[in-house]
């Protein structure tokens, strides 16, 4: 028991023990937590007093920068205002002027006028000398064409010519009995058919032509042929001896055909006139006839009646006999009525006497002696007799070989009838003909007179003489007639064919011209005077408004309203001038943009006008924006595309050496603040630092980026971004 009292005692004392030392640690370590606590609230303390001082500090800065900023603005408005009220004073100035220039270009305008009045009398009386001058010119022109042979029609023409003929024959015939000792006589012929046949002759003549009136005669011979096919019957009585018998032989054609055959020497007499291309002539051949035989052919029908029978009986069939008797015998004269209507073959068959054998000749044109003295010639034609051919003066009967039945001999029908029998010849066809011109006679036609067109070129402010070029154009085809070339004198006479033309004129400091024309017909001579325009000389000098020495710039020329630019003009450095030839179909305007100075804008007036235009420079202060710097993305890169900026800005530098800048980069909003602020010192720095390259001192130039803090426009589209995004100068 002892011991365990013993032990709880002892367990006791060092809970208590243990429970004293914790309690003493821990006042100790809560004592020097709360010494810590404080010492950090204290330097919390401090630090937000710093903060607070510091943001004091900036609100004041602020404060006087917004004030400076606004001073600033209110001395740039101040200036803007002052800057207002002196350009007012320039423009009040300038429409000063621009009274007295109006006033003094109505002098002018008088003076014009009058000098107009005195050059109209003197360009009156130099019209009247040189009318009388170009009368002789134009008598001397026409000169060589009067010398020449006249290119007329010649009166008298002779021709031989050389002709075959060909074509188509008929002998007509009137048959109307058979010849005596016939049982047929006085019977009409049946079953005759014409048939005809060819004829061909061969004609050497001579023609003699007289204006347009032909005579023509020679000789010629002709051969006929014509067939024609009859059919008929013809009989023979016999007494048999001793039973008094008798028998009737008839004998019936078949098939029978006739060809006569005819040669004719003829002489023509031929009357007709030509016309163009074309001819006729009408008249008569009188011709000597030359019977070239006869020809039959075919077969009788050989029947017997005999009166000691009851039938006829055939005798069979008998052949024309071949040995004709003759009986074809003609009257040696005869005439004919002939017609024949022709055209020239020389336009498709005789060429011109061209080098090239490339022109052929016109219609009805006969060429000078030559070659080409040979023509060419096809007709058609019609010859018909008007006598009768058939000479036999008592018919010819069918005869027999003693009392041999069979037929001796046929005789032509033409002589069985005898003289009842009629015979006339028609003759049809086409011939062609050779014609051989007379040597050393004039053509009956020649290439025509050429026409030509006189021009003259004057200056219509005086009536002198311009050496112009010159192109005429035939202008239903489009070829170019005469090529451009330079008239001497102002003349030109040009050989022209028949047509439409026109005329191109131009030259250096004139207007062009263009005249349109026709040559009618050949032979004519157009005399005609064109005038040029001379186009009037734009001058502008541009100078400072303050010093009014030259200015260098940039004169942009556009039409008035429109923002294009047809061209721009350079002025030079030593005088500020410029000059170009304008159109007065045109509304002009000027613009001018030139770095360091206002922009300018005036109409012109007057394309003839000298224009002096006074730039005001920007003052002391003043901000302007460099127009058309562009930068690659987010980056402070100058493009090729800002040389022209570039370059005015250098200039304006470089003529004016006292002027000092302040170079000023911008952004929008888009991105951080400190890189819009990095990249907007990078781009106004690269500016400096190109100028400085150029030749700009350094010591005249300042950079400066205000990255997205001075907006200009809005940065909630693209626009206003754009335009936020800038370089501007202030000069200093």
């Amino acid at each position: 028991m002892k011991h365990i009292l013993r032990t709880l005692l002892v367990i006791g004392l060092l809970v208590g023990f243990s429970a004293t030392t914790i309690t003493t640690v821990n006042a100790a370590e809560k004592k020097e937590m709360t010494a810590a606590q404080k010492q950090k609230a204290k330097e919390k303390a401090k630090k937000q007093k710093e903060r607070e001082k510091a943001a004091a500090k900036r609100a004041k800065e602020q404060a006087k920068a917004k004030a400076q900023r606004e001073k600033a603005t209110a001395q740039r408005q101040k200036e803007a205002a002052k800057a207002a009220a002196e350009r007012e004073k320039v423009n009040t100035e300038r429409q000063k002027e621009a009274a007295k220039a109006a006033a003094e270009r109505a002098k002018v305008q008088e003076e014009r006028e009058r000098v107009a009045a005195q050059r109209a009398a003197e360009k009156a009386k130099i019209e009247a000398e040189r009318e009388a001058q170009e009368q002789a010119e134009l008598a001397a022109l026409r000169a060589p064409q009067q010398d020449e042979p006249k290119k007329e029609r010649p009166e008298v023409i002779s021709y031989f010519n050389i002709a075959p003929r060909l074509g188509y024959d008929a002998m007509f015939d009137n048959l109307k009995e058979f010849g005596e000792g016939s049982t047929a006589a006085d019977a009409p012929l049946m079953n005759k058919k014409l048939i005809g046949g060819v004829g061909a002759g061969l004609e050497a003549t001579y023609q003699l032509e007289v204006n347009h009136f032909l005579f023509e005669t020679g000789l010629e011979f002709d051969f006929f042929n014509s067939k024609t096919k009859y059919g008929f019957a013809e009989q023979r009585m016999y007494d048999v001896l001793p039973t008094n018998r008798v028998q009737t032989h008839y004998f019936l054609t078949d098939n029978v055909a006739e060809t006569r055959n005819i040669g004719m020497l003829q002489l023509p007499i031929m009357l007709g006139a030509q016309f163009s291309r074309y001819y006729f002539l009408v008249g008569a051949r009188i011709g000597y006839a030359l019977p070239f035989g006869y020809k039959q052919k075919g077969t009788y029908d050989w029947v017997i009646e005999d009166n000691a029978y009851m039938h006829q009986y055939g005798g069979g069939v008998v052949d024309v006999p071949a040995d004709n008797k003759g009986g074809f015998k003609l009257n040696p004269l005869t005439a004919s009525a002939c017609l024949e209507l022709g055209v020239d073959l020389d336009e498709w068959l005789q060429q011109a006497p061209d080098e090239n054998k490339k022109v052929k000749v016109k219609p009805g044109e006969r060429l000078p002696f030559g070659r080409e003295h040979i023509h060419y010639r096809v007709a058609l034609f019609a010859d018909y007799e008007l006598l009768n051919m058939n000479h036999n003066e008592a018919g010819l009967p069918i005869t027999f070989n003693g009392n041999d039945t069979h037929p001796y001999g046929t005789n032509t029908l033409y002589a069985i009838n005898g003289a009842a029998a009629k015979m006339t010849n028609l003759f049809v066809g086409a011939k062609f003909t050779i014609q051989f011109e007379v040597p050393g006679k004039t053509p009956r036609q020649v290439p025509p007179q050429p026409s030509y067109l006189d021009l003259k070129v004057e200056n219509e402010a005086n009536a002198e003489r311009l050496n112009a070029t010159l192109e005429i154009v035939n202008t239903k085809t489009g070829k170019v007639v005469l090529k451009p070339m330079e008239m001497k004198n102002g003349q030109k006479a040009q050989k022209l064919a028949k047509g439409d033309y026109e005329i191109r004129l131009a030259m250096q400091d004139f207007y062009p011209a263009t005249a349109t024309f026709t040559i009618p017909s050949d032979g004519f001579l157009l005399d005609t005077t064109l005038q040029l325009r001379h186009r009037p000389i734009f001058n502008v000098r541009v100078r400072n408004a303050e010093t009014l020495s030259p200015l260098p710039a940039k004169v942009q020329v556009r039409r008035r309203g429109a923002t294009d630019d047809l061209m721009a003009l350079m002025t030079d450095t030593a005088n500020g001038a410029a000059n170009t030839m304008l159109q007065d179909t045109i509304l002009y305007a000027l613009h001018i943009e030139q770095i360091g100075y206002e922009p300018y804008d005036a109409i012109v007036t007057n394309i003839g006008d000298n224009m002096v235009v006074d730039l005001i420079p920007i003052k002391k202060g003043e901000v302007f924006i460099l127009k058309n710097m562009f930068f690659a993305t987010n980056k402070t890169k100058i493009l090729p595309m800002s040389e022209q900026s570039m370059t005015d800005l250098y200039e304006f530098l470089s003529h004016n050496p006292d002027i000092r800048i302040k170079i000023m980069g911008h952004t929008d909003s888009v991105g951080k603040d400190a890189a819009n602020q990095k990249l907007s010192e990078g781009r106004a720095n690269a500016v400096r630092d190109e100028l400085i390259q150029r030749g700009i001192a350094a010591d005249r130039l300042e950079a400066e980026g205000y990255g997205e803090s001075r907006p200009i426009d809005t940065n909630d589209t693209d626009e206003g971004r754009q335009n936020n995004r800038r370089v501007e100068i202030e000069i200093l």
